[in-house]
């Protein structure tokens, strides 16, 4: 495909791809420091269940109904797990790379890095569990993993990212592409509730921070340095393919960490 090669030679693109990477990177690592640097936050999750919509029954209701209904579970299902990595990825690729929206794009960056940036200092103030952990649901996983930290629940990140997706691309709401993607982001809102996975205020408090950061990242341009553009293009490209293949190992191993952890145990252990 042309338009792929000719944004690889682009160091406008390569640049803000990189840009991005490193957002995702930086959030990875709160994720991973939030054992130490939330050991302060306060656990207010029982006070939280004194509020409506929040009683064991209503949360099984939600997800009885949604099993009960097989291609809406599944639908929901993959949805939520394409949820929020993917909808990064999609709308990343589909702006800055297809469409080569350099405004849009660099308002998505700063909106993403104030979501990163709102959400986790909130996190590290207060903390609530997620409605599976609570009721300690069956088939459910409360651990702590790569993607997924089970103190990061209000507000949902999930739902603050798809907000600023959906506001981003509108623009380009006349294009199948935009469609599709405002229509995936779409249900991701629904897929987090019905599954158990979310809270309604967590959504809530998702969409209200999403649109705070849209309101505050108007007009920002990303001011790259010029000395960045003095960088070869091969160098640009090397940086890149890093960066995506870094991106790749966190999801293998964020996806089934077991496995790997098994198979680097028999790489050690054989002969």
């Amino acid at each position: 495909m042309d338009w792929v090669q000719k944004r690889l030679s682009d160091p406008e693109v390569l640049i803000r791809l990189n840009g991005f990477f490193l957002s995702y990177f930086g959030w990875m690592a709160f994720g991973l420091l939030y054992g130490i640097l939330g050991r302060w936050s306060v656990n207010v999750t029982s006070e939280f269940l004194h509020l409506p919509f929040t009683s064991k029954s209503f949360v099984l209701s939600l997800i009885h109904f949604t099993k009960s209904i097989p291609p809406l579970y599944g639908l929901f299902t993959f949805v939520y797990y394409l949820g929020f990595t993917g909808s990064i990825g999609f709308i990343v690729v589909y702006l800055l790379v297809y469409l080569r929206d350099l405004e849009s794009s660099d308002k998505l960056l700063a909106s993403y890095i104030l979501s990163y940036l709102f959400a986790g200092l909130m996190y590290m103030v207060f903390h609530i569990y997620a409605p599976h952990v609570v009721y300690s649901l069956p088939g459910y996983s409360s651990d702590n993993t790569l993607l997924t930290r089970q103190e990061f629940v209000l507000p949902s990140l999930h739902n603050t990212i798809i907000t600023v997706n959906i506001l981003i691309l509108w623009k380009h709401r006349d294009k199948l592409g935009a469609k599709l993607l405002i229509f995936l982001n779409a249900l991701i809102p629904f897929a987090t509730l019905f599954l158990g996975h979310h809270w309604i205020y967590d959504i809530l408090s998702g969409f209200a921070l999403g649109a705070f950061v849209c309101w505050l990242s108007q007009g920002v341009g990303m001011g790259i340095p010029r000395r960045l553009y003095n960088w070869e293009l091969s160098s640009l490209r090397k940086v890149t393919v890093v960066n995506l293949v870094i991106v790749l190992i966190i999801l293998v191993v964020a996806l089934n960490p077991e496995k790997i952890v098994e198979i680097i145990n028999g790489i050690i252990t054989t002969p």
